[in-house]
């Protein structure tokens, strides 16, 4: 019977040239479709980064700080929630409003096209006698 032992296997990370966009072509394209040439602003490796030892003043302060910006954020949250709720509301009593209007006009219209057929009537028996 033969074991096998699973060896990992090591590769070369590929690394990619980038896109070369001829002038020629880059004229004729559209501004939105020209590449941009800017680097991006990816966050630097773990490794790449410096550690930063705080004294215990500048933790207190800044665990204060972060207290302080999720409270403004948790109040932020519930007044957009208000808000949200509130016009919600306003939108439904706008709706009923606006269906009560077109009711009302409805019925305004109705009434006045009777007293008009009332008064064509009218005129016509006039006219026949």
């Amino acid at each position: 019977m033969r074991l096998l032992i699973a060896v990992p296997l090591e590769r070369k990370l590929k690394k990619f040239n980038p896109l070369v966009i001829p002038k020629s072509l880059q004229a004729a394209l559209p501004l939105a479709s020209k590449p941009k040439d800017i680097p991006g602003r990816g966050r630097p490796l773990p490794e790449n980064r410096r550690a930063v030892v705080m004294e215990p003043h500048e933790r207190k302060v800044h665990a204060l700080v972060q207290h302080l910006r999720l409270i403004r954020n948790e109040k932020i949250k519930k007044r957009k929630l208000k808000d949200d709720k509130k016009r919600k509301e306003i939108e439904v009593q706008k709706a009923k409003e606006e269906q009560l209007s077109k009711n009302r006009q409805r019925e305004e219209r109705r009434e006045r096209y009777r007293e008009q057929d009332k008064l064509k009537k009218k005129i016509r028996r006039n006219a026949e006698d």
